[in-house]
C-alpha cells in the first residue's frame, strides 16, 4: 500500500514538473474565489430563513472577522516555520470542511459555529500570495500578482451564476455548500500533489529550487509546531513586526481597503433605495465589476512598468479612488453608476497588487509570512468594522456610506503624500 502511495506521489510529481507552477497557483487562486462567491452571498439569506435578525445576521460577518483578525499574523508565522506548501494544502482542506458544515446547518448557532474553522484557518488567497512571492523573481512580482488576480476574479465571475442556478433546487442551500466544499478539497490536493516546497529556504535545494518534502517529513513538522492562538503568540507576531518603520504603510492599507469595503457593505440596498434595482440587475452588476477587475488584473503588470515606483502607482491609485467613489456618490442613475464601476475596479485590482508589492518591499528580510499575516489582520479589521459603521451611516443618509468612504480615502491620500512610501527613497531619507 505504501509502495503505490509513493508511486502515485512520485507520478504527481512528475506531471507537477512539466506544469509551470505558476500557472498551477492561477489556478488555485481560481479555484478559490470560485467555491467562495458560490456561497458567500447566500450565508446571510440563508441565516435570515433560519430566523436570524439582521443584527444577528451581521455578527456572523463580524465573527468571521474578528477570528481572522487574529489568526492571520499568527498563522503566516507559522507558515514560515512548516513551510508555504502545507500550510496552503491544510488551510484548503479545513476550509472545506468548514463550508461543508454549513451545507448541514439547522439553526443559526450551527451556522455560526461553521463559521469558526472558515474564521481561523481561511487564509488561502493570502498564503497564496506569499507562496507566489517566494516563487517568482522581485522585477517579475507584480505581473505575477496581476495575473493571480485575474484568475482569481475569473472565479469570482462564474462562481456566483453558478450557485445562483444551483440554489433554486429544492435544499439549494445545502448542495452549493457541498459542492463548494468539495471545489477546496480538490484545490487541497492540486496543492498538495503538484505544487513545490517553498517558504522554508534551509529545506530547499540551490539552483532548481523546486525539490519538497516528502509527506511524512511534512506531517513530522506539524506535530512539533503547535499552533496556538493564544494571547501571547497573537503578541508575539505583532512584536516581530518593525513598526516603527511599518506602522503608516499598514495604516494606509487599512483606510484604502476601509473605504471600498464601507462603499460596498450597503451597495446593494443604496442601488436598490436610490434606483430601484432588481435582483437580477445587481447580479449582472456584480459579475460586470468582477469581470472588469479580471482584466484589469492581466494589465496590471504592464500598467505598473510605466511607472518607477510601486509607491507612486498606489498613491494615484488612491486620488483615483476618492475621485470615482465621488462620482457613485452623485450618480444620477444606474448608467452612470455602471461606467463609475470599472474605474473602481481597476482601482481595487491595482491596489491589491502594489500594495502587496509594496508590503513585501518594506518588509525586506522579515518573515513573508507572518507579514503577510498582519497584513491580512489589518484587513480583517476593516472588515469586521465595516458593516457596523456602514449602516450606523445610512441610518442618517442613504450616501452616507459613501461619505465616509471618501472621507477615509481622502485620509490614506494626505497620509502617503505627507509620509512617502517607496523603499528607496526612505532609505535616503534615513541616511
Amino acid at each position: 500500500m505504501a509502495t503505490a502511495g509513493n508511486s502515485g506521489r512520485l507520478l504527481a510529481q512528475k506531471i507537477g514538473f512539466l506544469i509551470n507552477p505558476v500557472h498551477i497557483v492561477y489556478f488555485s487562486g481560481f479555484l478559490d474565489l470560485f467555491g467562495v462567491s458560490m456561497i458567500m452571498p447566500m450565508i446571510l439569506p440563508y441565516a435570515r430563513d433560519l430566523g436570524a435578525s439582521p443584527t444577528v445576521a451581521g455578527i456572523l460577518g463580524s465573527v468571521y472577522g474578528g477570528l481572522q483578525l487574529f489568526s492571520s499574523p499568527v498563522l503566516g508565522q507559522w507558515s514560515d516555520s512548516v513551510g508555504r506548501h502545507f500550510s496552503l494544502a491544510l488551510c484548503l482542506l479545513v476550509s472545506g470542511a468548514g463550508y461543508m458544515a454549513l451545507g448541514v446547518a439547522t439553526s443559526v448557532t450551527l451556522l455560526l459555529l461553521g463559521r469558526v474553522p472558515l474564521g481561523i484557518f481561511k487564509h488561502s488567497q493570502n498564503f497564496t500570495k506569499t507562496y507566489l512571492a517566494d516563487l517568482v523573481p522581485e522585477n517579475k512580482r507584480s505581473a505575477a500578482l496581476g495575473n493571480f488576480n485575474a484568475a482569481s476574479s475569473m472565479g469570482f465571475i462564474i462562481g456566483p451564476m453558478v450557485g445562483g442556478h444551483v440554489a433554486e433546487l429544492q435544499g439549494g442551500f445545502r448542495y452549493v455548500a457541498f459542492i463548494a466544499g468539495a471545489i477546496f478539497w480538490i484545490n487541497a490536493a492540486l496543492v498538495w500533489f503538484l505544487l513545490p516546497e517553498k517558504g522554508k529556504p534551509s529545506q530547499e535545494k540551490s539552483g532548481a529550487g523546486m525539490e519538497r518534502d516528502e509527506s511524512s517529513a511534512s506531517l513530522k513538522k506539524l506535530a512539533s509546531e503547535e499552533i496556538s492562538f493564544s494571547p501571547k503568540n497573537f503578541l508575539a507576531s505583532l512584536h516581530a513586526v518593525d513598526w516603527p518603520d511599518l506602522w503608516d504603510l499598514f495604516l494606509i492599507k487599512f483606510l484604502a481597503g476601509f473605504s471600498v469595503l464601507l462603499f460596498r457593505s450597503n451597495y446593494t440596498q443604496v442601488l436598490r433605495q436610490k434606483f430601484d434595482a432588481s435582483p437580477k440587475t445587481l447580479g449582472y452588476m456584480m459579475s460586470y465589476s468582477g469581470l472588469v477587475a479580471a482584466l484589469c488584473g492581466l494589465c496590471v503588470g504592464k500598467f505598473t512598468s510605466l511607472y518607477s515606483s510601486t509607491a507612486k502607482v498606489f498613491f494615484h491609485m488612491l486620488i483615483l479612488q476618492a475621485c470615482t467613489l465621488f462620482c457613485l456618490t452623485v450618480a444620477p442613475s444606474m448608467t452612470c453608476v455602471l461606467i463609475a464601476t470599472a474605474p473602481l475596479s481597476f482601482v481595487t485590482a491595482t491596489q491589491r497588487v502594489v500594495a502587496t508589492d509594496l508590503t513585501l518591499k518594506r518588509g525586506g528580510k522579515q518573515s513573508r509570512g507572518g507579514l503577510m499575516g498582519l497584513s491580512q489582520s489589518v484587513m480583517s479589521l476593516a472588515r469586521m468594522l465595516s458593516p457596523f459603521l456602514a449602516g450606523l451611516a445610512q441610518e442618517v443618509h442613504v450616501d452616507g456610506p459613501s461619505t465616509l468612504a471618501i472621507f477615509t480615502t481622502l485620509v490614506a491620500v494626505v497620509l502617503i503624500y505627507v509620509r512617502p512610501q517607496d523603499p528607496e527613497k526612505r532609505k535616503k531619507k534615513a541616511e
